[in-house]
């Protein structure tokens, strides 16, 4: 139990983390607006990118709706996984 709450504080504090890394870089390098515009478009590519993975993995997986769960079973000492049918 305890390593689930450590691993979710974890994944809650990492864009926090990431916000502070990037504000401390972009101090430290102190770019020029031209610099900074690069970054605000690779941001907003990497953000496309991201969401397209996302739509894209949604669209090629999963099972129609209305389909009955079979939760996996022990068959012959082997585990055979869950399935849709």
């Amino acid at each position: 139990m305890i390593r689930v709450l450590v691993i979710n504080a974890l994944l809650f504090a990492l864009p926090f983390f990431l916000t502070w890394v990037w504000v401390k870089f972009i101090a430290a390098k102190k770019p020029d607006d031209q610099t900074r515009k690069l970054y605000a478009y690779a941001a907003l590519v990497g953000l496309v990118l991201v969401l397209a993975s996302l739509m894209t993995y949604r669209v090629s997986t999963g099972n129609e709706p209305g389909g009955t769960y079979v939760p996996p079973t022990l068959k012959d000492g082997q585990i055979v996984p869950g399935r849709f049918e």
